[in-house]
């Protein structure tokens, strides 16, 4: 029954998730913290990290690891199906749909609206997520310095997420709470 569960949970994340992994986020979250209560908001903000730290998609990569985590590899086998599966029949779908539509209408003006409900998908899960990952004035003063460096410096996302880490580690050993 928990393979099912994970299938069918991991399915619906992959059929509602618009705008990739960032948009997928708040989908996430609702449902392995809020309804299925398979971790909790700690593990599910380490997972998150761990998911843009390794190699593919933010969805994938926790799909793989929660399935793994909640029943082994058949678990990690099918909640990764689960959420690339619905992929797939969109991209025939709208295909399909935007075949029949350029005929009568600029389907540049239809991305531009899709660009849109995206954006508000992902600022919802940045928000959702930045509001329970701030707990102290470290994690405050971190990510104001980190917003700062970014903008002021242009520099790599990679250089910050290294630096931001090592912050952590130094702060986690040396000057624990």
């Amino acid at each position: 029954m928990i393979l099912l569960n994970l299938f069918w949970s991991f399915f619906k994340i992959g059929f509602l998730a618009f705008g990739g992994g960032y948009g997928a986020l708040s989908l996430i979250q609702d449902q392995i913290v809020n309804v299925n209560k398979w971790i909790g908001i700690e593990e599910f903000l380490t997972l998150i990290s761990i998911s843009q730290m390794t190699p593919g998609p933010i969805a994938i990569n926790s799909a793989t690891f929660i399935g793994y985590r909640i029943a082994g590899i058949q678990g990690s086998i099918l909640a990764t199906i689960g959420v690339v599966l619905p992929s797939v029949f969109w991209i025939f779908l709208i295909l399909k749909i935007l075949k029949i539509l350029s005929k009568w209408i600029d389907t540049a003006e239809v991305f531009n609206a899709l660009r849109l409900g995206i954006i508000a998908l992902i600022l919802s899960a940045t928000l959702r997520i930045g509001i329970e990952s701030i707990n102290s004035v470290f994690t405050i003063v971190t990510a104001v310095s980190a917003f700062y460096i970014l903008y002021k410096f242009k520099l790599s996302v990679i250089w910050i997420v290294f630096g931001t880490g090592i912050l952590g580690v130094f702060w986690s050993f040396f000057l624990p709470l």
